[in-house]
């Protein structure tokens, strides 16, 4: 059931789901929920025991200026709360509805020691625990170095790219400086040297790094696939000269007289010429490159199957057409050898590079990521356990551009507590979640929204002008009826 939030009943332990659009008050939301945590309030209803301060409340976005705002709006919060609660008749008119509801439900006795935590809390903001999400897992790999098995201390690649073509290179080295010239034809899909043998990698380990469990196929190793399309080749080179021999001039002008004729349905005048022409010496690769049809195409309009289900029924008589259909068929038939090999290297140039920042003690942001998710996988528990205890309470702003790594995490410290003093309260906007190019993943959010204990939503538009609202939702109101 999705509800309209009120801030100051939601509850603040379990998993939860904010949706907001841009100008619902999302920043203000998350300080007021930060204000009724440093008070203890809805969390067993005492301040003593249940209030938290800044560095027990976990707070993660996805950039630094957004941690440097957050940090300056709950910090301003915090203040005006404290203000209120001090002196309630001066800072009346400072004060919102949602701070004179808050303060009403504290009894006038607990009003002072209200306001001397929420001034201590203002005053301790600059330690509080705002991060962005890399921040945040870089901060507990080193924390919990022994339980996440991380270095003490580790620096981060300054040319990440730089190193992975280095390992590309030590792997072209090892498996493709011997081929010979007659095999180089294997890695035309794989490219021509390291630097786009890398940038092909590139799309295949984005796949692998973009969620938990995604992994690349075992191949056969690279000689082995080579030699498969080594065969092939051999093949296609007897197959090819066969019917460069067989095609004569005379078959060619035959072929003219055939289409002037109209005896074959739908032939253009232009394409025995176009075979001419590969006769002659063009590649099969590079025929009518610049027509965009592939050679095979064009072959197989020549092929005696092809012919005779044309109209031409005398094809079978010249046997030179048959040996262009066997080319076709081999054609059609080449060994995918490209995946194989790129899927080896991919898996082999990722190992390679993992084992260099071992050893120069360094990492990447998804790195980050990516181990501390392995880390919190441990059977006993221990590394989610004591996380949970540094911070009982998380709250993820912008948590559409969440990716399956981050939300991996965050579900298993959380999600799997059975305890009632232990929240994860998600905020964002639904709609930004398509944004993949910036990291966002749809799949990831409706699991999260799947999974949560409420959906709460913040429906009232408070950055535009009632009159554009109001035009807006008139144009939209009539949706049924375009």
């Amino acid at each position: 059931m999705i509800e309209k939030l009120n801030p100051l009943t939601m509850p603040l332990n379990g998993l939860h789901v904010i949706e907001a659009s841009a100008g619902t008050g999302k920043t203000w939301t998350l300080a007021a929920l930060y204000v009724r945590l440093v008070l203890g309030h809805g969390r067993n209803g005492t301040t003593d025991a249940a209030a938290l301060y800044p560095p027990q409340i976990l707070v993660m976005t996805f950039t630094d200026a957004a941690t440097s705002e957050l940090r300056g709006r709950v910090r301003e919060r915090l203040a005006q709360a404290a203000r209120y609660f001090k002196d309630p008749e001066a800072s009346a008119s400072d004060a919102d509805d949602f701070l004179r509801a808050l303060r009403a439900e504290f009894a006038p006795e607990q009003w002072p020691e209200c306001a001397h935590r929420l001034d201590m809390s203002a005053q301790w903001m600059d330690d509080a625990a705002i991060f962005t999400i890399h921040g945040w897992s870089s901060r507990m790999l080193k924390t919990y170095a022994f339980d996440s098995a991380s270095l003490f201390q580790q620096s981060r690649v300054e040319d990440s790219d730089k190193l992975r073509l280095s390992a590309v290179q030590d792997y072209w080295r090892k498996w493709f400086y011997a081929i010979p010239l007659s095999q180089l034809g294997a890695l035309k899909a794989v490219g021509a040297n390291p630097d786009e043998l890398l940038k092909n990698l590139k799309g295949l380990w984005a796949a692998t790094e973009n969620a938990p469990g995604v992994v690349l196929p075992a191949t056969k190793d690279p000689q082995a696939l080579i030699q498969e399309w080594d065969t092939w080749n051999q093949r296609f080179q007897i197959l090819e000269a066969a019917v460069r021999t067989a095609c004569t001039p005379e078959l060619i002008a035959m072929l003219d007289g055939v289409i002037a004729a109209k005896s074959l349905k739908g032939y253009l005048k232009i394409w025995p010429a176009k075979l001419a022409e590969w006769l002659q010496g063009e590649s099969i690769v590079l025929l009518n490159k610049k027509d965009k049809e592939s050679a095979v195409t064009l072959l197989n309009r020549f092929a005696s199957t092809t012919l005779v289900d044309k109209g031409w029924a005398k094809a079978v008589d010249h046997p030179e057409f048959g040996h262009i259909a066997t080319l076709c068929l081999h054609l059609q038939n080449e060994p995918d050898v490209a995946t194989d090999l790129l899927n080896h290297a991919a898996v082999n140039v990722a190992l390679a590079y993992r084992s260099a920042k071992d050893v120069l003690a360094q990492f990447d942001f998804s790195d980050l990521l990516q181990c501390l998710y392995y880390a919190l996988q441990a059977p006993d528990g221990r590394l989610a356990t004591a996380i949970r205890q540094q911070f009982p309470i998380a709250l993820v702003d912008e948590f559409q551009d969440t990716d399956p790594w981050q939300y991996g995490a965050l579900s298993k410290i959380y999600g799997e507590s059975a305890s009632p003093e232990t929240g994860l309260i998600m905020i964002g906007d639904p709609k930004q979640a398509i944004y993949s190019f910036r990291g966002a993943d749809l799949n990831t959010y409706l699991k999260a929204r799947g999974q949560a204990q409420a959906i709460h939503t913040l429906s009232g538009n408070f950055r535009s002008t009632h009159e554009l609202v109001t035009a807006v939702n008139h144009v939209f109101e009539s949706a049924q009826q375009p």
